[in-house]
């Protein structure tokens, strides 16, 4: 009864004409890679059902040939794409928009998120030739890396009241670090740091509750936003597919209650003709503009900044105990809420457990 976690020589092309987002510049050979692949045939997998028609097309900056972006679950291409420079901004401004009408926003997030801290890819086709490589740094242990500029404003826009949930597909505690609430972040495919949450081999069983508490989300939400992930094949994929879906069969779709699904990723994905809108640049590009839009630029922590943990307000017993009141019920064994108020703790309805870690205190760990 559990849920299964799952349900691929590059020429490097440049000219003038295309996007140098941040300092980066590409070129192109042929008017193929040049202009677009055979695969972006139509307007939706260019630019989402949202965008202008008026809008040129995204840039092949990566072409891969026949290689495809993973080796199962979908016949998508390794090439990566660039928006021009206009269209990027415009984009991130209907982007911020849609975010303002949003309510109930979530973000699903894949392994691209996490290149620009060091961390691999390791599903990708594209690897040592994409357009990140240069910039990546090489860390030799996970636990070294630090949070990204996506995780950073993602965590300043949950701060803002922008996004409510985050549903996270990498094991490498980024978004905590970068000051993201557990309480609102669903590791769904185990976590490297959380003993009672152990990674997810590629053909294992997703945890009951956490699935659960995806599916809350999935019906909960009225944006999703997709960042770094291809969504080739994987259970919790039916996220994004729901919320395009949710936006498609709406009878007003572009001024419906629900915003559908936005994709930011440079290779396409199975989702692309079904996206609202959709953007063809590196996240951590994408960010910081969409940071400026939605005018919390300097609310976002910088790049140098760690994040300090502290025990959350009214937990201490007493100061300096090392005693905590805690959300969570030894005789049900969850944490409180974790359904009904979205995985925030609902403290008035049932009892909390005091745990006592001073030195020499027993404490039972069970998984």
């Amino acid at each position: 009864g559990h849920a299964h976690a799952i349900h691929t020589k590059p020429r490097r092309h440049s000219s003038a004409t295309l996007p140098t987002h941040f300092g980066l510049s590409v070129s192109h050979g042929s008017s193929r890679a040049g202009t677009m692949a055979d695969e972006l045939d139509t307007h939706e997998k260019r630019h989402g059902i949202l965008g202008s028609k008026e809008w040129p097309c995204p840039v092949c900056v990566t072409d891969m040939g026949n290689v495809q972006a993973r080796l199962t679950f979908t016949d998508v291409k390794a090439h990566e794409y660039l928006d021009t420079e206009e269209v990027l901004h415009e984009k991130i401004t209907l982007l911020a928009a849609m975010i303002r009408d949003s309510n109930e926003m979530i973000t699903y997030t894949g392994a691209g998120i996490s290149v620009a801290a060091g961390i691999d890819d390791y599903a990708t086709k594209v690897k040592d030739v994409s357009i990140t490589a240069a910039e990546m740094p090489r860390v030799k242990d996970w636990k070294d890396a630090r949070p990204t500029l996506t995780h950073r404003v993602l965590t300043g826009m949950y701060e803002a009241g922008y996004l409510k949930h985050w549903i996270q597909q990498n094991h490498d505690s980024l978004p905590q670090k970068a000051g993201y609430p557990q309480s609102c972040l669903n590791e769904i495919h185990g976590s490297l740091h959380d003993p009672g949450n152990p990674v997810v081999p590629y053909e294992g069983s997703l945890r009951d509750d956490l699935y659960a508490w995806l599916h809350h989300w999935q019906e909960r939400n009225d944006l999703c936003l997709a960042l770094g992930t291809s969504m080739s094949g994987f259970n919790c994929d039916s996220v994004p597919e729901a919320a395009a879906q949710k936006f498609l069969q709406q009878p007003d779709a572009v001024n419906g209650m629900h915003k559908g699904l936005v994709i930011v990723n440079l290779q396409r994905t199975p989702y692309d003709e079904v996206s609202s809108l959709r953007i063809y640049a590196k996240v951590d590009t994408v960010m910081p503009l969409l940071a400026e839009a939605l005018g919390i630029a300097d609310t976002v922590r910088p790049m140098d900044h760690a994040h300090v943990f502290s025990p959350a307000e009214g937990s201490v017993v007493e100061a300096g105990s090392d005693m905590f009141i805690v959300p969570f019920s030894s005789e049900a064994g969850e944490h409180q809420g974790s359904s009904a108020s979205g995985g925030k703790a609902d403290t008035a309805q049932t009892p909390n457990t005091v745990w006592d870690l001073r030195p020499g205190s027993w404490v039972k760990l069970t998984g």
